[in-house]
């Protein structure tokens, strides 16, 4: 009862949180002169991330589980585009691709790279490229590089794009209080989403659903909570593009972790990780590249009543990959 009213309480903070960091994060940069993509992708990114980076360092550190750490990360990517196939149905009545920009097709494209030269570090570092620098697996640091270099990316594309002249909304606020109180958000986000997957475990464990499929959907409701909540009060307040930005730019973070998961693990995390995580990788690339057609391809009206097509098929791959995963012994998320 105390672990239900204790998961429930942290749920709410972080839907609370996570509205005031939505807020202040476009408050960030309206004052420093950043789109709401930027903020999304880079910063809201980092932060909502948080609880995946504890998480990979205690499994890769303490309990010393390459599978725990990289499931934890690929299964985070993957419950992201779930939230993106939530977000298309959410939004109305035009499909939300055609409030998007070039900025969120860059942003998934990488994530899209750097899901794919973790794949490819999990089929190499096996047996081909068993090479590692400082206990360090090369494709980690490869991984590692790319994410700097896509940060590079993103900045360049933000700073060749000319900005539009918008009202000031927060004229009210000044810079330091706009810092103090996104940090704040940030914070509060950060501790919560971290204590959240334990109490759902405890939770899952005390009314015996341990692994099974109703405890493993519980825990990737509580890894990806932050994300699904910040995004959500992103797109209510009509900022398509940090919504969605915030989901790609958690992937590419993501991703990095495997680098900081690496430092933790004693020896190369991905030549040690089961194979079978490939599958992982794939799941969560086919589901960002059916996000990234939809992007370009910006449909004019919803398939369905209140779905398009784009989330009818994440939202298609996610059941048909559960079936398969759980098959496989892996988890979420």
């Amino acid at each position: 009862m105390l672990n239900g009213i204790l998961f429930l309480a942290l749920i709410a903070v972080i839907v609370y949180a996570g509205s005031k960091l939505s807020r202040y994060g476009d408050a960030l940069g309206e004052k420093v002169g950043l789109s709401g993509s930027w903020i999304g992708v880079v910063l809201l990114a980092a932060v909502t991330s948080m609880p995946e980076m504890f998480a990979g360092i205690s499994a890769s550190g303490l309990v010393k589980q390459a599978d725990l750490a990289l499931g934890n990360l690929f299964g985070a990517c993957i419950m992201n585009m779930v939230v993106v196939a939530l977000l298309g149905i959410l939004h109305h009545p035009d499909p939300i691709h055609r409030k998007a920009g070039e900025e969120q097709a860059l942003g998934a494209s990488l994530a899209m790279a750097a899901l794919a030269l973790a794949g490819l570090g999990l089929v190499l570092s096996r047996e081909l490229v068993p090479v590692s620098l400082f206990d360090i697996g090369i494709f980690a640091i490869a991984i590692f590089l790319f994410y700097l270099v896509a940060q590079r990316l993103i900045f360049l594309f933000e700073k060749r794009r000319s900005p539009a002249s918008e009202p000031q909304e927060y004229g009210h606020l000044s810079l330091k209080a706009v810092v103090l109180r996104f940090s704040l958000a940030a914070l509060v986000i950060v501790a919560a989403g971290t204590a959240l997957p334990y109490v759902a475990e405890a939770l899952a464990k005390q009314m015996g659903w341990g692994r099974s499929f109703v405890g493993s959907i519980l825990m990737s409701l509580a890894t990806t909570s932050p994300e699904m909540v910040v995004s959500i009060s992103a797109l209510r307040m009509g900022q398509v593009g940090m919504a969605l930005g915030n989901l790609y730019g958690s992937c590419i973070f993501n991703m990095s972790l495997i680098f900081i998961d690496d430092i933790f693990y004693p020896g190369s995390i991905l030549a040690q990780a089961s194979s079978t995580h490939v599958f992982t990788a794939l799941l969560a690339i086919t589901m960002v590249a059916v996000s990234l057609i939809g992007l370009i391809f910006r449909a004019e009206k919803k398939s369905l009543r209140h779905m398009s097509w784009d989330s009818l098929i994440i939202l298609g791959l996610y059941l048909l990959g559960a079936v398969l995963i759980f098959r496989m012994g892996l988890a979420l998320g």
